[in-house]
């Protein structure tokens, strides 16, 4: 276990053999500035912009524009080889869900195979500021903590239960109780040090605090949060309770490393959260952000079929109305008549999502 090919190096040459598979999966961002350090001067002004316009389509126009624009839409010339090679091994969770080639995260060794149903998505901030996967199933619990390791991640968002509706929609890859572990491998191990809900006033997020111990030829350690929200139904949306998924967001932007984030297939719940962070970070640095479809569209580009159905899409509306009208109290949306605009979206969404 000392040879020096097993450990985790920061950057390798890609062998011959994998060149060809690394040229594919490479991510291409959208051509979007990177990290601000503040709001842009005319992001209030894009704030605004956004939100009127958003008002203006209602829950009507946005719900035709999901079905026109977006539910059926799949990246030009999408192909998905490395997926269909490893369909028969089991490690695919959905035989309707694939894993594209561009973008997918390809594992070294030590890991046992390159292979992981998980796709790096960009935002204006980072070319790989998420990882979207799917939920971990028992035969691939080592692999999705390989990939933890090998892109140094120390947040993992959860959106699922590890049962719901008496179906299992993901492997307990994390010891569930605190002062706890488990051993993916003999060279893994995963503690639960500290387990609190993330707000006190909330109890949809739960708050772990795990710390990974590895040995490849040298032993090492590193924090992990793990945050699982525990009540966001399968192909629906949560029930609106403050600002929670703004703020699940909030803790998890400082960090430099990639966040890891999924549900049970990796692309309804999932790409939801990501798409709110996404619209964000497009609206705080100013950047042209009223053609929501297009942006929804950049998001399946990187992590194909991304947002299941307009539920899922008027969530993210709402979400961000929710947090520059009420939060932020945005001045420029203080007006009567916007007021009344968004008092009327909030109840045409309760009556479209219940």
């Amino acid at each position: 276990m000392g040879d020096k090919e097993a450990k985790y190096p920061k950057r390798q040459k890609p062998t011959n053999q994998r060149e060809e598979a690394r040229k594919v999966a490479t991510p291409t961002a959208p051509a979007t500035p990177k990290r601000a350090a503040r709001p842009a001067a005319n992001a209030r002004e894009e704030v605004e912009k956004w939100c009127k316009t958003c008002l203006d389509k209602g829950v009507t126009g946005l719900r035709d524009e999901f079905a026109r624009e977006i539910k059926r839409y799949v990246p030009a010339d999408m192909q998905f080889e490395a997926f269909k090679v490893n369909h028969p091994a089991g490690r695919n969770r959905y035989q309707d869900v694939p894993c594209q080639d561009k973008g997918r995260i390809i594992l070294k060794p030590p890991a046992p195979c390159d292979y992981i149903h998980a796709n790096y998505v960009a935002t204006p901030m980072s070319d790989k500021r998420f990882i979207c996967t799917q939920g971990p199933l028992d035969n691939t619990l080592i692999d999705f903590w390989h990939m933890i390791i090998q892109e140094e991640t120390d947040s993992i968002i959860m959106l699922c239960n590890v049962i719901e509706k008496g179906l299992l929609k993901c492997a307990q890859y994390w010891p569930n109780d605190v002062n706890t572990s488990v051993k993916p491998s003999d060279n893994i191990e995963v503690v639960n040090v500290e387990q609190r809900m993330m707000m006190a006033d909330d109890q949809s997020i739960r708050l772990c605090v795990l710390k990974m111990k590895w040995d490849f030829g040298t032993p090492q350690e590193r924090e992990v949060r793990h945050y699982q929200w525990i009540d966001w139904p399968d192909r629906g949306v949560p029930v609106i309770k403050g600002h929670t998924p703004t703020e699940l967001l909030s803790r998890v932007r400082g960090t430099k490393k990639p966040i890891v984030v999924h549900c049970s297939a990796g692309i309804g719940r999932t790409g939801t959260i990501v798409a709110i962070e996404y619209t964000l970070e497009r609206l705080l640095i100013g950047l042209p952000t009223l053609d929501m479809d297009k942006l929804l569209k950049e998001v399946r580009d990187q992590r194909p079929y991304t947002i299941q159905n307009d539920a899922q899409y008027l969530y993210i509306h709402r979400v961000l109305l929710n947090y520059f009208i009420v939060k932020y109290k945005h001045e420029g949306l203080r007006a009567k008549d916007v007021m009344e605009k968004y008092d009327r979206f909030v109840v045409d969404y309760e009556k479209a999502t219940a």
